[in-house]
């Protein structure tokens, strides 16, 4: 089963995402099409350097289709500049940040709410054969949305993709209106699973018991492609050995906060993180001593 580090912003540097064990696939952070496409600096933040055992994902915003004819374009164009770089395995369209910034100009979960918008974004995306496409969504923009059953008519829409470069949609379970403390709303998902779309599940799985409390009672798990963790591994990068080794037969080993401490160190000197990521993981990173 895969097992994904989630997209965090200012968190998710290739130091950070080459510190975890057990990961099959990390994100970069969240970056806006628009900006990659206009400003040569945004290319600094595409930091996918060699990770021998993930995939590297590029996570982007955009409700607009002509931008990402661009944007192709221009991932090509950079990483034939910089062919250090050139490890990213696929583009993920992110149809769930809950910020309002960015619900306010149409795009991140405001995007739920319009199946053929996604449909036909994702579509533009896959006009090439280099880089898989995936989706991150969530239940929707707001209650309003969940009652309304939003989530299965982009999952509907989006069941009529056939190219095999698509190749899952990660599910985020709560609205973008809850609070970070709230709890996770998995009572959907065995309608989820119900479409012919693999599914990676996020939301609440710190370790594998969690992961089994949420699928326990569902029958038919087939289309569980993976699972997602993201605010865990601020705690205890270490937080996948357990998982993988359950669930992939995997015989990782646990490191002390020092030593993870350290090995986050000498990942930096390989490849030297922006100030901004250092400072948020200080902050958000009890295990992180500079």
């Amino acid at each position: 089963m895969e097992i994904h580090l989630a997209s965090m912003e200012n968190i998710t540097c290739w130091a950070f995402r080459s510190l975890m064990q057990g990961v099959s696939d990390s994100y970069t952070g969240m970056i806006s099409m628009g900006y990659l496409i206009e400003r040569h600096k945004a290319w600094k933040e595409v930091d996918m350097y060699p990770i021998s055992s993930q995939r590297q994902w590029l996570q982007v915003l955009t409700s607009r289709e002509n931008e990402c004819k661009k944007f192709l374009e221009r991932i090509n164009e950079k990483l034939s500049e910089e062919p250090e770089k050139d490890n990213c395995y696929g583009i993920q369209l992110n149809c769930s940040c809950p910020s309002p910034m960015i619900t306010g100009i149409g795009q991140g979960s405001a995007l739920v709410k319009r199946p053929l918008k996604v449909y036909n974004l994702v579509s533009e995306l896959l006009k090439q054969d280099k880089f898989k496409v995936s989706l991150k969504t969530r239940l929707g923009l707001n209650p309003l949305e969940i009652k309304e059953g939003r989530i299965f008519k982009l999952l509907e829409e989006l069941e009529k993709i056939k190219d095999p470069n698509f190749t899952e949609v990660v599910v985020h379970f709560r609205h973008a209106k809850e609070r970070s403390d709230s709890p996770y709303d998995y009572s959907p998902l065995k309608e989820i699973l119900d479409f012919n779309i693999p599914i990676v599940i996020n939301g609440g799985i710190n370790c594998y018991r969690d992961y089994n409390n949420i699928v326990k009672n569902i029958p038919k798990r087939k289309n569980i492609k993976g699972i997602m963790i993201g605010r865990e591994a601020l705690k205890n990068p270490d937080c996948f050995v357990e998982v993988s080794n359950m669930l992939n037969c995997t015989l990782f080993k646990n490191r002390n906060l020092e030593e993870i401490n350290k090995d986050f160190r000498k990942l930096c000197e390989e490849h030297v993180p922006r100030d901004i990521y250092l400072k948020r993981i200080a902050d958000s990173c009890s295990w992180y001593m500079e």
